[in-house]
């Protein structure tokens, strides 16, 4: 199968310009990544699709919310998903937070190969920095309903967290929930939901 990379039309202007450094975290993924047990056996274009294009979405979102050098929690990224692309294509200070060890050091290390100064890997329980008031992304880590039942006494927060495909209800006293539809390849369809604690 041959594997090029391809940027849907809501990410063209976003990324085109780092298409390279995002080709060399693929590779880091399909190559590091699997062997290390960052992620499981995926072929090319999976890893393409669902790290890569729909990590991108995160970056889309902050860019409308016009958040602009601020740190930016990665919880439970594993191998940097949804934080390297998120670093890749912005100006924030990406914190990339696991519990395992291991995962940080290999983190260093694409720190490094990527050469990307707006990465922080930090060896942190996910759990411990929800607590703190912040902006947080996660894509597999923590559903909406969750992220709302650990938001429900912060203020001054705003987490974005890939979702199902029905939106969650929510305290609207509380929360605004905007519930956000991508395409991340011409058929399949993705979901994020942007919650913002009022």
């Amino acid at each position: 199968m041959n594997f090029e990379p391809q940027l849907p039309n809501w990410g063209y202007e976003l990324a085109q310009k780092k298409l390279d450094i995002l080709i060399k975290y693929h590779s880091w993924l399909k190559e590091t990544g699997i062997k290390t047990g960052l992620i499981s056996q995926k072929n090319d274009q999976f890893i393409w699709d669902e790290f890569i294009v729909h990590s991108l979405y995160f970056s889309i979102v902050f860019q409308e919310l016009e958040i602009k050098n601020k740190t930016i929690f990665d919880l439970g990224t594993g191998g940097g998903i949804p934080g390297i692309p998120l670093a890749i294509t912005s100006n924030n200070l990406i914190s990339l937070i696991d519990i395992k060890e291991s995962r940080i050091n290999e983190l260093i290390r694409l720190k490094n190969i990527l050469n990307l100064d707006n990465i922080k890997p930090t060896l942190e329980d996910a759990n411990k920095t929800i607590v703190k008031e912040g902006l947080f992304v996660s894509r597999c880590y923590i559903s909406t309903e969750n992220a709302l039942n650990l938001l429900k006494n912060k203020e001054n927060s705003t987490y974005v967290v890939s979702s199902a495909d029905k939106e969650t209800e929510y305290d609207s006293e509380k929360f605004h929930v905007k519930h956000l539809n991508f395409y991340i390849n011409k058929e399949d369809l993705r979901h994020i939901d942007v919650i913002t604690v009022k």
